[in-house]
Order: structure tokens, then C-alpha cells, then sequence
């Protein structure tokens, strides 16, 4: 999968992209309508994979991706992001970009943190069963919320870290980035990687040679990461 997007600048501090300020959009109450793939009838769920697709996609877009794990006994969760994309029709965003406030991001961390924790409620899988995935600004909300949860693991695709965090207890993190990367450069992954390892967190980090993009190299990965949480989850 790529990233719907026009050509942008490179990554440089705050200034990543460009998406249109929402106006009040922090007051604003979000919906993720998600795309639900369940396993087959003979496997019910006992696993939740979520999946956070990146600036200007759409569910859709990584929706595929479920048959292509193949995981038995998961349960596949794809949210729309909940803001409009200026530029793309269609396209959603998780947060504004152009701003150094990050407009949208207060409400979208804490909304999106909200539905994951609700989510036991309406699926029966604890946190301690769900992992959380994201493909570039979906790779941030992952390591963003998913740092402050109990969950069994955290996938960052082609990611980057909003802030220094703070990590909730143990954690396992996947990180793949690509080194010809155009739109958030290896060195974003790089301190990525740093910061959590200096935290305590247990990170298992690949670099391939790819551009913004998830090839077959960085699925097999990933579902190795997830295989092998789904033996001790």
C-alpha cells in the first residue's frame, strides 16, 4: 500500500504536510466507522488487529491486508480517520499537519484512545489480545495511543513519534521503515527507535529498502511480529 498524497515537502520538524486547519475541530465528537473483517465461522475471534491508515487514505486502504496476514482466530478492525483531507477527495486525516499545534491531534489521540478501550465491550477481546498497526500518520497515532494501553503489541509502519513518550508498563514495539523513504525519512525511525529503547521498551526494528510504502517484505514481517505476540498474548 501506498499513501494517497500529492507531492509534499520532506519531513522537517512540525511542517511534515500540509492539510487544511478544521476550524473548532477539537470540540468536535469524531466517528471511525471501522471496516470489521472477522476470521472464518470456524475460527471465532480471539485476537483484535487494528489497522490506522495513513494521511489521505482511507479504511480501504489497508482493508486488504486482513486476507494477506492470514491470521486465524483475528479479528480485523480498519477505522476511517475522522477528518476530511483537503486535497484528496475522499482522503481522511488523522490530525492537521501544517501547524505546530498539530490541529485535531487532542481529539483524535483521546477519541481514539476511548473506542480501543471501549471496543472489549462490543468484541469480548481484552486489551491484553488487541494489537494496534499503523501505515505513516497512522504509524504515529499507533505509537501515540498505543504507548498508553496495555495491549499486545504495537506496529509501526513507515511511522514517527508526535513527541517523546510515555510509555504504561511493558511494551512491544514493531517498527519498518524504508530507507529511500521520500516523505518521513529512516532518520525519523531511527529516534524512534532510540527514544523507546532508552524508555525500556522492547523494540523489534527493521530497515528494507523501499520508499513510503508497505511491500511484501515489510507484510511478512509484520506478520511474523504478530505471529509470534499471538503465541504469548
Amino acid at each position: 500500500m501506498t499513501e494517497k498524497t500529492p507531492p509534499q515537502p520532506s519531513y522537517s520538524g512540525e511542517n511534515r504536510y500540509r492539510i487544511e486547519r478544521k476550524k473548532n475541530c477539537e470540540e468536535k465528537t469524531l466517528s471511525f466507522n471501522p471496516i470489521v473483517i472477522p476470521p472464518s465461522p470456524e475460527n471465532p475471534a480471539r485476537y483484535l488487529v487494528i489497522m490506522l491508515h495513513g494521511w489521505g487514505a482511507d479504511a480501504m486502504d489497508l482493508a486488504p491486508l486482513a486476507s494477506m496476514l492470514d491470521l486465524a482466530d483475528c479479528q480485523f478492525l480498519f477505522p476511517n480517520a475522522p477528518f476530511d483531507h483537503p486535497q484528496v477527495p475522499g482522503g481522511r486525516a488523522w490530525y492537521a499537519l501544517e501547524t505546530s499545534d498539530h490541529q485535531g491531534l487532542v481529539a483524535s489521540r483521546q477519541q481514539l484512545h476511548d473506542w480501543i478501550i471501549s471496543l472489549e465491550a462490543t468484541t469480548g477481546i481484552p486489551l491484553e489480545r488487541t494489537f494496534l498497526t499503523g501505515f505513516s500518520q497512522g504509524g504515529a497515532m499507533t505509537l501515540d495511543v498505543g504507548l498508553s494501553l496495555p495491549l499486545a503489541g504495537l506496529g509501526s509502519l513507515s511511522g514517527y513519534l508526535h513527541s517523546e513518550p510515555y510509555p504504561q508498563g511493558p511494551q512491544n514495539v514493531l517498527i519498518v521503515h524504508g530507507k529511500q523513504d521520500p516523505v518521513v525519512p529512516i532518520a525519523a525511525a531511527r529516534q524512534a527507535r532510540d527514544l523507546l529503547l532508552g524508555l525500556g521498551v522492547n523494540v523489534e526494528y527493521h530497515e528494507l529498502n523501499m520508499g513510503h510504502e508497505i511491500p511484501i517484505p515489510a507484510l511478512t514481517i509484520l506478520r511474523q511480529f504478530l505471529r509470534n505476540r499471538l503465541e504469548t498474548a
